[in-house]
């Protein structure tokens, strides 16, 4: 019988999914070398690959989903 689980997710039990609803998340700002670097990729590749996002994101030392946002974010500033 499924137990209840007042942690939510569908799951009988979904402790090992479990997230600190407690646990706040900061907003990350890019430095200046990091905003240069993003800026000057912009403008050669407004819609950078997916292996072009993941060598930025290595390189800046950001999140894959980080750089992502960003450029979704550069490109709606854009239009």
């Amino acid at each position: 019988m499924a137990s209840y689980n007042p942690y939510g997710g569908g799951y009988p039990d979904s402790r090992y999914c479990y997230l600190n609803p407690f646990e706040v998340k900061h907003r990350r700002r890019t430095t200046k070398t990091q905003f240069k670097l993003l800026e000057s990729t912009f403008h050669e590749t407004p819609k950078p690959s997916a292996a072009l996002r993941k060598q930025l994101s290595v390189q800046l030392d950001m999140p894959q989903r980080a750089v992502q946002i960003w450029f979704q974010n550069r490109r709606a500033k854009a239009k």
